[in-house]
Protein backbone atom coordinates (compact mmCIF):
# COMPACT_ATOMS: atom_id res chain seq x y z
CA UNK A 1 0.00 0.00 0.00
CA UNK A 2 1.09 3.44 -0.72
CA UNK A 3 0.79 6.04 1.90
CA UNK A 4 0.05 9.78 0.84
CA UNK A 5 0.20 12.64 3.22
CA UNK A 6 -2.06 14.99 1.35
CA UNK A 7 -1.88 18.76 2.59
CA UNK A 8 -3.53 21.41 1.79
CA UNK A 9 -6.62 23.89 3.21
CA UNK A 10 -9.56 22.58 5.47
CA UNK A 11 -11.96 21.16 3.00
CA UNK A 12 -14.72 21.84 5.72
CA UNK A 13 -13.72 25.39 6.37
CA UNK A 14 -12.23 26.72 3.23
CA UNK A 15 -14.38 28.14 0.26
CA UNK A 16 -12.92 27.59 -3.53
CA UNK A 17 -11.66 25.47 -6.23
CA UNK A 18 -8.36 23.58 -4.45
CA UNK A 19 -10.67 22.13 -1.33
CA UNK A 20 -12.85 20.88 -3.87
CA UNK A 21 -9.79 19.29 -5.66
CA UNK A 22 -8.98 17.75 -2.35
CA UNK A 23 -12.67 16.00 -1.44
CA UNK A 24 -12.70 14.43 -4.50
CA UNK A 25 -9.15 13.32 -4.60
CA UNK A 26 -9.69 11.78 -1.67
CA UNK A 27 -12.06 9.81 -2.87
CA UNK A 28 -9.37 7.44 -3.88
CA UNK A 29 -9.52 5.71 -0.26
CA UNK A 30 -12.41 4.35 -1.18
CA UNK A 31 -11.82 3.50 -4.87
CA UNK A 32 -7.98 1.71 -4.69
CA UNK A 33 -7.38 0.08 -1.91
CA UNK A 34 -3.56 0.04 -2.88
CA UNK A 35 -3.69 3.68 -1.77
CA UNK A 36 -4.17 5.13 1.49
CA UNK A 37 -4.85 9.15 1.98
CA UNK A 38 -4.13 11.12 4.99
CA UNK A 39 -5.71 14.55 4.92
CA UNK A 40 -3.51 17.23 7.40
CA UNK A 41 -4.55 20.66 7.25
CA UNK A 42 -2.51 23.26 6.76
CA UNK A 43 -4.57 26.52 6.43
CA UNK A 44 -7.96 27.38 7.73
CA UNK A 45 -10.01 30.71 7.23
CA UNK A 46 -10.30 31.62 10.64
CA UNK A 47 -7.74 34.30 13.06
CA UNK A 48 -3.91 34.91 12.12
CA UNK A 49 -3.84 33.21 15.45
CA UNK A 50 -5.61 29.69 14.81
CA UNK A 51 -4.24 29.96 11.16
CA UNK A 52 -0.55 29.99 12.69
CA UNK A 53 -1.53 27.33 14.88
CA UNK A 54 -2.78 24.73 12.35
CA UNK A 55 0.34 25.26 10.46
CA UNK A 56 3.19 24.38 13.00
CA UNK A 57 0.47 21.54 14.18
CA UNK A 58 0.43 20.01 11.23
CA UNK A 59 4.36 20.50 10.46
CA UNK A 60 4.64 18.82 14.09
CA UNK A 61 2.51 16.33 12.64
CA UNK A 62 4.74 15.69 9.77
CA UNK A 63 7.76 15.35 11.43
CA UNK A 64 6.26 13.11 14.29
CA UNK A 65 4.46 10.60 12.01
CA UNK A 66 7.28 10.88 9.12
CA UNK A 67 7.58 6.57 9.16
CA UNK A 68 3.29 6.78 8.65
CA UNK A 69 3.58 8.06 5.07
CA UNK A 70 5.86 7.53 1.76
CA UNK A 71 5.33 10.76 -0.12
CA UNK A 72 3.54 14.23 0.44
CA UNK A 73 1.39 15.58 -2.12
CA UNK A 74 1.29 19.39 -1.42
CA UNK A 75 -1.83 21.48 -2.69
CA UNK A 76 -0.04 24.94 -3.24
CA UNK A 77 -1.44 28.46 -4.47
CA UNK A 78 0.57 31.45 -4.42
CA UNK A 79 1.33 34.23 -1.65
CA UNK A 80 0.93 33.13 1.67
CA UNK A 81 0.02 29.67 0.57
CA UNK A 82 3.47 29.14 -1.42
CA UNK A 83 5.15 30.70 1.72
CA UNK A 84 3.38 27.83 4.44
CA UNK A 85 3.77 25.21 1.97
CA UNK A 86 7.20 25.86 1.36
CA UNK A 87 7.62 24.68 5.04
CA UNK A 88 6.51 20.88 4.32
CA UNK A 89 8.10 21.03 1.34
CA UNK A 90 11.96 21.69 2.77
CA UNK A 91 10.57 19.60 6.04
CA UNK A 92 9.46 16.25 3.72
CA UNK A 93 12.94 16.68 2.12
CA UNK A 94 14.69 16.86 5.33
CA UNK A 95 13.07 13.91 6.14
CA UNK A 96 13.42 11.95 3.20
CA UNK A 97 9.83 11.91 1.75
CA UNK A 98 9.12 12.46 -2.12
CA UNK A 99 7.22 15.91 -2.73
CA UNK A 100 4.20 16.07 -5.45
CA UNK A 101 3.52 20.13 -5.75
CA UNK A 102 0.25 20.96 -6.80
CA UNK A 103 -0.16 24.17 -8.43
CA UNK A 104 -3.46 25.76 -8.04
CA UNK A 105 -3.17 29.70 -8.12
CA UNK A 106 -4.67 31.65 -11.25
CA UNK A 107 -2.26 34.37 -10.21
CA UNK A 108 0.81 32.73 -9.84
CA UNK A 109 3.05 34.68 -12.56
CA UNK A 110 2.00 37.75 -11.01
CA UNK A 111 3.06 36.69 -7.60
CA UNK A 112 6.66 35.43 -9.39
CA UNK A 113 7.00 38.43 -11.25
CA UNK A 114 6.48 40.80 -8.52
CA UNK A 115 8.75 39.09 -6.05
CA UNK A 116 12.25 40.17 -5.47
CA UNK A 117 15.08 37.85 -6.82
CA UNK A 118 15.95 36.66 -3.48
CA UNK A 119 12.30 35.20 -3.10
CA UNK A 120 12.76 34.12 -6.81
CA UNK A 121 15.81 32.11 -6.13
CA UNK A 122 13.55 30.74 -3.36
CA UNK A 123 10.23 29.93 -5.12
CA UNK A 124 12.53 28.53 -8.02
CA UNK A 125 14.51 26.17 -5.00
CA UNK A 126 11.25 25.00 -3.68
CA UNK A 127 10.43 23.52 -7.05
CA UNK A 128 12.99 22.33 -8.22
CA UNK A 129 13.41 20.36 -4.98
CA UNK A 130 9.86 18.65 -5.40
CA UNK A 131 10.04 15.22 -7.17
CA UNK A 132 7.13 16.53 -8.78
CA UNK A 133 5.01 19.54 -9.98
CA UNK A 134 1.58 19.44 -11.14
CA UNK A 135 0.26 22.11 -13.21
CA UNK A 136 -3.17 22.39 -14.30
CA UNK A 137 -3.03 23.39 -18.18
CA UNK A 138 -0.22 24.00 -20.75
CA UNK A 139 -0.46 27.76 -19.97
CA UNK A 140 1.24 26.85 -16.76
CA UNK A 141 3.27 23.84 -17.95
CA UNK A 142 4.86 26.82 -20.20
CA UNK A 143 4.94 29.20 -17.78
CA UNK A 144 6.66 26.60 -15.14
CA UNK A 145 9.04 25.25 -17.23
CA UNK A 146 10.30 28.65 -18.75
CA UNK A 147 10.60 30.42 -15.40
CA UNK A 148 10.90 28.32 -12.71
CA UNK A 149 11.74 24.33 -13.38
CA UNK A 150 11.52 22.18 -16.20
CA UNK A 151 12.16 18.49 -15.49
CA UNK A 152 9.47 17.67 -12.99
CA UNK A 153 6.39 19.19 -14.69
CA UNK A 154 3.66 17.47 -15.33
CA UNK A 155 0.08 18.45 -16.91
CA UNK A 156 -2.72 16.91 -13.80
CA UNK A 157 -6.57 18.24 -15.10
CA UNK A 158 -8.75 19.27 -12.33
CA UNK A 159 -11.46 16.57 -12.76
CA UNK A 160 -15.11 16.25 -12.05
CA UNK A 161 -17.88 13.39 -10.79
CA UNK A 162 -19.38 12.99 -13.74
CA UNK A 163 -22.11 11.00 -12.33
CA UNK A 164 -23.01 14.00 -9.80
CA UNK A 165 -23.33 16.58 -11.90
CA UNK A 166 -25.42 14.48 -14.45
CA UNK A 167 -28.06 15.22 -12.89
CA UNK A 168 -28.51 18.88 -13.54
CA UNK A 169 -28.38 18.16 -17.16
CA UNK A 170 -32.01 19.62 -18.20
CA UNK A 171 -33.60 20.62 -21.50
CA UNK A 172 -33.12 24.17 -22.33
CA UNK A 173 -36.24 25.94 -23.94
CA UNK A 174 -34.65 29.06 -24.40
CA UNK A 175 -31.70 30.55 -23.63
CA UNK A 176 -32.56 33.25 -21.10
CA UNK A 177 -30.59 31.96 -17.57
CA UNK A 178 -27.24 32.74 -16.69
CA UNK A 179 -25.41 31.92 -13.64
CA UNK A 180 -21.78 33.43 -12.40
CA UNK A 181 -20.51 31.25 -10.30
CA UNK A 182 -17.05 32.56 -8.53
CA UNK A 183 -15.62 34.72 -6.05
CA UNK A 184 -17.19 38.07 -6.30
CA UNK A 185 -14.84 40.99 -7.22
CA UNK A 186 -12.73 42.93 -9.94
CA UNK A 187 -10.53 39.49 -10.83
CA UNK A 188 -13.69 37.53 -11.74
CA UNK A 189 -15.05 40.36 -14.26
CA UNK A 190 -18.02 40.72 -11.91
CA UNK A 191 -18.21 44.72 -12.63
CA UNK A 192 -17.65 43.74 -16.12
CA UNK A 193 -20.31 41.86 -16.55
CA UNK A 194 -22.87 44.14 -14.64
CA UNK A 195 -21.93 46.57 -16.95
CA UNK A 196 -22.53 44.36 -20.38
CA UNK A 197 -25.86 43.43 -18.38
CA UNK A 198 -26.77 47.25 -18.63
CA UNK A 199 -25.71 47.78 -22.19
CA UNK A 200 -28.07 44.63 -23.01
CA UNK A 201 -30.99 45.71 -20.97
CA UNK A 202 -30.72 49.60 -22.80
CA UNK A 203 -30.76 47.92 -26.13
CA UNK A 204 -33.17 45.23 -25.05
CA UNK A 205 -35.17 47.03 -21.92
CA UNK A 206 -37.83 43.70 -22.05
CA UNK A 207 -35.62 41.02 -22.50
CA UNK A 208 -36.37 37.81 -20.85
CA UNK A 209 -32.86 37.06 -19.63
CA UNK A 210 -31.79 36.84 -15.99
CA UNK A 211 -28.44 36.28 -14.25
CA UNK A 212 -27.88 34.65 -10.89
CA UNK A 213 -24.44 35.83 -9.24
CA UNK A 214 -23.27 33.37 -6.87
CA UNK A 215 -20.14 33.53 -4.75
CA UNK A 216 -18.25 34.69 -1.84
CA UNK A 217 -16.31 38.07 -1.81
CA UNK A 218 -17.28 41.47 -2.33
CA UNK A 219 -21.26 40.48 -2.15
CA UNK A 220 -22.62 44.11 -0.80
CA UNK A 221 -20.46 45.85 -2.94
CA UNK A 222 -22.19 43.58 -5.61
CA UNK A 223 -25.48 44.35 -4.56
CA UNK A 224 -25.02 48.05 -4.20
CA UNK A 225 -23.74 47.89 -7.90
CA UNK A 226 -26.47 46.37 -9.00
CA UNK A 227 -29.03 48.73 -7.34
CA UNK A 228 -26.73 51.84 -8.89
CA UNK A 229 -27.26 50.54 -12.38
CA UNK A 230 -30.85 49.38 -11.99
CA UNK A 231 -30.82 46.30 -12.80
CA UNK A 232 -32.75 44.35 -10.16
CA UNK A 233 -35.18 42.75 -12.45
CA UNK A 234 -32.41 41.33 -14.35
CA UNK A 235 -29.61 39.99 -11.65
CA UNK A 236 -30.26 38.54 -8.58
CA UNK A 237 -27.70 38.38 -5.75
CA UNK A 238 -27.70 34.98 -4.31
CA UNK A 239 -24.35 34.94 -2.19
CA UNK A 240 -22.19 31.34 -1.91
CA UNK A 241 -23.66 28.57 -2.83
CA UNK A 242 -22.06 24.95 -2.43
CA UNK A 243 -23.85 21.12 -2.51
CA UNK A 244 -27.25 20.76 -3.54
CA UNK A 245 -28.09 23.79 -3.99
CA UNK A 246 -25.19 24.78 -6.00
CA UNK A 247 -26.62 21.72 -8.22
CA UNK A 248 -30.13 23.33 -8.11
CA UNK A 249 -28.97 26.61 -9.90
CA UNK A 250 -26.87 24.72 -12.40
CA UNK A 251 -29.97 22.35 -13.56
CA UNK A 252 -31.86 26.03 -13.71
CA UNK A 253 -29.19 27.88 -15.75
CA UNK A 254 -28.57 27.27 -19.51
CA UNK A 255 -25.22 29.47 -19.38
CA UNK A 256 -22.19 29.91 -16.78
CA UNK A 257 -20.80 33.18 -17.27
CA UNK A 258 -16.76 33.53 -15.77
CA UNK A 259 -15.23 36.70 -17.29
CA UNK A 260 -12.19 36.15 -15.22
CA UNK A 261 -8.51 38.08 -15.48
CA UNK A 262 -6.53 35.19 -14.38
CA UNK A 263 -7.41 31.70 -13.51
CA UNK A 264 -6.34 28.25 -13.41
CA UNK A 265 -8.78 25.58 -14.46
CA UNK A 266 -11.79 26.64 -12.85
CA UNK A 267 -13.79 23.96 -10.96
CA UNK A 268 -17.04 25.83 -12.08
CA UNK A 269 -16.41 25.93 -15.73
CA UNK A 270 -15.96 22.15 -15.29
CA UNK A 271 -18.80 21.66 -13.64
CA UNK A 272 -21.10 23.48 -15.57
CA UNK A 273 -19.65 22.10 -18.81
CA UNK A 274 -20.07 18.25 -17.26
CA UNK A 275 -23.99 19.77 -16.95
CA UNK A 276 -24.15 20.20 -20.54
CA UNK A 277 -24.13 24.21 -19.73
CA UNK A 278 -22.77 26.65 -22.65
CA UNK A 279 -19.32 28.59 -21.57
CA UNK A 280 -19.05 32.55 -21.38
CA UNK A 281 -15.47 33.30 -20.14
CA UNK A 282 -11.86 34.40 -21.18
CA UNK A 283 -8.83 33.79 -22.64
CA UNK A 284 -6.66 33.25 -19.41
CA UNK A 285 -4.69 30.67 -17.74
CA UNK A 286 -6.14 27.08 -18.93
CA UNK A 287 -9.23 28.22 -19.82
CA UNK A 288 -8.56 27.68 -23.57
CA UNK A 289 -7.16 24.18 -23.27
CA UNK A 290 -10.92 23.64 -21.88
CA UNK A 291 -13.01 25.30 -24.39
CA UNK A 292 -12.58 25.86 -28.01
CA UNK A 293 -13.95 29.45 -28.99
CA UNK A 294 -17.23 28.68 -30.79
CA UNK A 295 -17.22 25.02 -30.04
CA UNK A 296 -17.90 24.65 -26.18
CA UNK A 297 -18.94 28.76 -25.81
CA UNK A 298 -17.15 31.88 -26.38
CA UNK A 299 -13.92 33.24 -24.70
CA UNK A 300 -13.36 37.22 -25.08
CA UNK A 301 -10.31 39.16 -23.71
CA UNK A 302 -10.40 40.25 -19.69
CA UNK A 303 -12.21 43.22 -19.72
CA UNK A 304 -13.82 43.36 -23.20
CA UNK A 305 -16.88 44.57 -22.40
CA UNK A 306 -18.64 44.66 -25.62
CA UNK A 307 -17.37 41.81 -26.69
CA UNK A 308 -19.41 40.07 -23.19
CA UNK A 309 -22.42 41.56 -24.27
CA UNK A 310 -22.19 40.39 -27.64
CA UNK A 311 -21.47 36.38 -26.35
CA UNK A 312 -24.66 36.97 -24.21
CA UNK A 313 -26.62 37.62 -26.86
CA UNK A 314 -25.28 35.20 -29.13
CA UNK A 315 -26.30 33.07 -26.87
CA UNK A 316 -29.61 34.46 -26.22
CA UNK A 317 -30.30 34.37 -29.89
CA UNK A 318 -28.47 30.95 -31.78
CA UNK A 319 -30.70 28.46 -29.65
CA UNK A 320 -30.06 25.84 -31.94
CA UNK A 321 -26.40 26.32 -31.81
CA UNK A 322 -26.43 26.83 -28.00
CA UNK A 323 -28.42 23.06 -28.60
CA UNK A 324 -25.03 21.33 -30.29
CA UNK A 325 -22.52 22.78 -27.80
CA UNK A 326 -24.45 21.76 -25.04
CA UNK A 327 -23.75 18.37 -26.31
CA UNK A 328 -20.16 18.84 -27.37
CA UNK A 329 -19.81 20.04 -23.76
CA UNK A 330 -20.84 17.08 -21.85
CA UNK A 331 -19.00 14.20 -24.18
CA UNK A 332 -15.74 16.62 -23.52
CA UNK A 333 -15.90 16.22 -19.73
CA UNK A 334 -16.58 12.54 -20.20
CA UNK A 335 -13.80 12.25 -22.31
CA UNK A 336 -10.88 14.19 -21.15
CA UNK A 337 -11.93 15.19 -17.41
CA UNK A 338 -13.58 12.39 -15.74
CA UNK A 339 -12.52 12.42 -12.11
CA UNK A 340 -12.06 8.52 -11.89
CA UNK A 341 -9.54 9.09 -15.07
CA UNK A 342 -7.73 12.18 -13.32
CA UNK A 343 -7.82 9.72 -10.04
CA UNK A 344 -5.66 7.25 -12.09
CA UNK A 345 -3.55 9.28 -13.68
CA UNK A 346 -2.28 10.63 -10.17
CA UNK A 347 -2.38 7.13 -8.46
CA UNK A 348 0.02 6.23 -11.66
CA UNK A 349 2.40 8.87 -10.37
CA UNK A 350 2.28 7.71 -7.33
CA UNK A 351 3.00 4.36 -8.06
CA UNK A 352 6.08 5.39 -10.09
CA UNK A 353 7.75 7.98 -7.21
CA UNK A 354 7.53 5.28 -4.77
CA UNK A 355 8.60 2.48 -7.38
CA UNK A 356 5.69 0.28 -5.42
Amino acid sequence: MIRILVIGPSIERTKGGMATVIRDALALNQQRPEVELTHLVSHVEGSVAERIMVTAKSLWYTLRHRNKFDLAHIHVASKGSFYRKSLFVHLCRLLGKPVVLHVHGADFDSFYFAAASMLRRYIRHTFRVAAQVFVLSVFWRNFFQQHITKGNVQIVHNGVDVAAFSTCISAVPDYNNFLFLGRLGKRKGVYDLLQAIEMIVAAMPTSPMHFWLAGDGEINAVIEEVRRRNLGAFVTVVGWIDGQQKLQYLKQADTMLLPSYDEGLPMSILEAMACGKVIISTFVGGIPDLIINGEHGFLIQPGDVNALAKAIRNVHEQKERMRVISAKNIDRIREHYDLNKINLQILETYQRMTRK
